[in-house]
């Protein structure tokens, strides 16, 4: 999701500004409200010279939770003066992604211009499986891509005069890549257990990773403004829980007065490092 993010805001530089906090709250019974939030305040400050009609619509919008389709076509709706000529049918993928409709995006446009992917699940185990049925969605949409862009390209080859025009309509999208693989590959990539006592997060190394891979960059300038990118972020974890936290197995971790939240704040250049770092294990007070 972060690299597509990049791709769709790579024209202001101010993106390296940005930081992402995973902020969950665990209930007592197991269930987990997860929101992955990425703020861009210095987006906020460009979008502070706005009429009122674009403030009201902006409001609108951040009070608003979508479903991944729901975004996409709300984000190409608001660009589509700009980019009229790359509009994009995301609704051909409508089914498959109806199947992960428990995902929810938000977009704050107000004081912190911010992206929050929202998972509400009954219990870890429902998060867990949701983080299945994410990637098998994706992996499904990403072999009917495939199929699809192959097809374009094909008739494309039979009909050789408008072969250029067409080609630069299709590049030209900042969209293109949103179907290419897992968009949600840093969001489904983490694993958690909980027994009532004991709470563990696992993270899938590889998965994780995709997130942050630079190859796929065209050009060497925007790989380099990625990486630079990279260096910059923070990554904060914010975890609550329904007790008071006996212990963590994190290092130089932050507790909230009443000892039920800790806090840890990495770059996020350490955790591409290390994706191993956003492991823990935490033990709650009887």
């Amino acid at each position: 999701m972060l690299k597509k993010i990049f791709t769709l805001f790579i024209g202001a530089a101010t993106i390296t500004s940005c930081t992402i906090a995973e902020e969950v709250v665990v209930t007592e019974t197991g269930g987990v409200d997860y929101v992955q939030k990425i703020e861009m305040p210095q987006m906020a400050a460009m979008m502070g010279a706005v009429d009122m009609d674009e403030k009201i619509e902006m409001n609108q919008i951040s009070n608003t939770e979508f479903t991944y389709l729901e975004f996409l076509e709300k984000m190409q709706t608001m660009g589509s003066k700009k980019s009229a000529n790359n509009l994009k049918d995301f609704s051909i993928y409508k089914d498959e992604l109806d199947a992960i409709d428990f995902v929810k995006f938000r977009l704050d446009m107000r004081d912190n211009f911010a992206l929050e992917v929202i998972n509400r699940s009954k219990s870890v185990d429902e998060f867990n499986s949701n983080s299945v049925i994410i990637e098998n969605t994706f992996a499904t949409i990403s072999q009917k891509e495939k199929a699809r862009i192959e097809a374009v390209k094909l008739a494309e080859e039979s009909k050789k005069k408008k072969k250029k025009k067409k080609k630069n309509q299709e590049e030209g999208s900042p969209f293109d890549e949103l179907f290419s693989d897992n968009p949600l590959s840093n969001f489904s990539s983490m694993k958690y257990a909980f027994d009532g006592k004991t709470f563990s997060k696992t993270i899938d190394s590889e998965k994780y990773l995709k997130d942050y891979q630079s190859e796929e960059f065209e050009t060497e300038e925007e790989k380099q403004m990625f990486a630079g990118m990279m260096k910059q972020m923070k990554f904060k974890y914010k975890y609550t829980f329904p007790r008071k936290i006996k212990s963590v197995n994190i290092e130089d971790v932050m507790f909230t007065s009443d000892g039920k939240s800790f806090i840890k704040e990495y770059s996020l250049d350490q955790l591409i490092g290390d994706p191993a770092l956003g492991n823990f294990k935490v033990e709650l007070e009887d």
